[in-house]
C-alpha cells in the first residue's frame, strides 16, 4: 500500500523514497489533520531527524484524522511511529473501549511525551471561587456531553474529589459560549482544555477579569494512580494578563509511540531529540516550556521502548 504523504521541505520534511531508489530508510510518523497541533509536531520531529540521519534514518510525516487512526496506521506497518493522546494510547495497549474488536496491541511502546491539552479552571470575579473545593454548589460549565471537553471537565471534577450532584447546576455550553456566559454572570466557573493560551480563556480574563483556579485537592494523589493516563501540569506566570503565579493544571499527554521499531532506532531518534532539543521545542508553540524530564516520565500510561534506555536524556 502506497502511505500517503504531504510535502513540507521548509520544514525539513521528506517524502518517502521512491521503490528502489535510495539506500537510506525513511520513518514515517503518523501525526494529525494538516490544520492541528499533532501534524506540526510530528513535521517539528521530522526536522531534527532529518537534519542528523541517525543511522542513515530519515522521516515523514503523514496526515491522518487522529489518535485512533494513527494507531490504526502503526499497527498496519504503514507509519513507524505516531503521536497519539495518553488516553488513546492507553486504551490500544489493553484492548479496552474502541479498540475493543481490533484487539489489545500488545507491542505498543512509548518512546517520549510531548504537549498536553491542559485543563484549567476559570472562575467569573464575585464567584467566591478561590480553591478547588469551592465550585461546591456553583453554577459550572462542563461542556456537551460526548465531546472532548465535556470528557476532560468530568475528569477535574473527579480530582477535585467532588462529584457532579455536588454542582448547584451542571451547564452543558459548548466551548465558544463559555467566555460570554461567565463574564456575564450567567455561570460561576468554566473548565477550558487545550493548548495555552487559549483564545477563549482570554477573552474572559480580558473581558471581565475572570481567573485561573488552581486544581489541587487532597484526593490528586490517589486520582492519578486510578487515571495513568492523566498527567500534572502547570499554566506559567504571565500566560494571561494579570496572571502573576503558575497555576496547577491537570491533562494529556501526547505520546510518541511505536510498535515494531528496533530498539537501536528508537535510540538513535531518542539521542537525535536530546541532542537538539532546545531547537526542538522552538519549532513549534505547543512544544514550548516542554522539559526533557516531562518528555521522559510524566502521563505515560504505557510500557516505555526498550531502546529509550540506550539514549540517556542529559539536562
Amino acid at each position: 500500500m502506497k502511505r500517503i504523504l504531504i510535502s513540507a521541505l521548509a520544514a525539513g520534511l521528506a517524502l518517502a523514497p521512491a521503490a528502489g531508489a535510495a539506500e537510506r530508510r525513511t520513518l514515517v510518523i503518523a501525526g494529525g489533520e494538516v490544520t492541528g497541533y499533532y501534524f506540526p509536531v510530528a513535521g517539528a520531529l521530522c526536522r531534527v531527524i532529518n537534519k542528523d540521519h541517525p543511522l542513515g534514518l530519515g522521516c515523514a510525516v503523514m496526515p491522518s484524522s487522529g489518535s485512533a487512526a494513527n494507531l490504526a496506521a502503526l499497527k498496519s506497518g504503514d507509519a513507524d511511529l505516531a503521536l497519539v493522546q495518553s488516553r488513546a494510547a492507553r486504551m490500544a495497549s489493553i484492548g479496552a473501549e474502541g479498540f475493543k474488536e481490533s484487539g489489545p496491541m500488545a507491542d505498543l511502546r512509548a518512546v517520549m511525551a510531548l504537549h498536553g491539552e491542559v485543563s484549567v479552571v476559570v472562575a467569573r470575579p464575585g464567584s467566591g471561587i478561590e480553591h478547588l473545593g469551592d465550585l461546591k454548589g456553583k453554577r459550572v460549565n462542563l461542556g456537551r456531553p460526548g465531546s472532548f471537553q465535556r470528557s476532560m471537565a468530568e475528569m477535574v471534577i473527579d480530582a477535585s474529589g467532588l462529584s457532579q450532584g455536588d454542582l448547584s447546576v451542571l451547564v452543558e455550553l459548548d466551548l465558544a459560549e463559555q467566555a460570554a456566559e461567565l463574564c456575564q454572570g450567567n455561570i460561576d466557573a468554566a473548565v477550558f482544555t487545550g493548548i495555552h493560551p487559549m483564545p477563549e480563556v482570554q477573552v474572559a480574563v480580558e473581558e471581565c477579569g475572570a481567573s485561573l483556579v488552581q486544581i489541587r485537592s487532597k484526593s490528586m494523589d490517589s486520582f492519578f494512580k486510578k487515571v495513568p493516563w492523566a498527567a500534572r501540569f502547570a499554566v506559567r506566570s504571565g500566560t494571561y494578563d494579570g496572571q502573576k503565579e503558575d497555576v496547577a493544571a491537570i491533562g494529556l499527554k501526547t505520546l510518541l509511540v511505536t510498535g515494531k521499531l528496533s530498539a537501536d532506532e528508537v535510540a538513535a531518534v531518542a539521542k537525535t531529540v536530546w541532542a537538539n532539543f532546545g531547537a526542538f521545542t522552538r519549532l513549534h508553540p505547543a512544544l514550548k516550556g516542554l522539559s526533557k524530564a516531562e518528555a521522559r516520565s510524566d502521563g505515560i500510561p504505557i510500557p516505555m521502548h526498550d531502546g529509550v534506555e540506550k539514549a540517556p536524556a542529559e539536562r
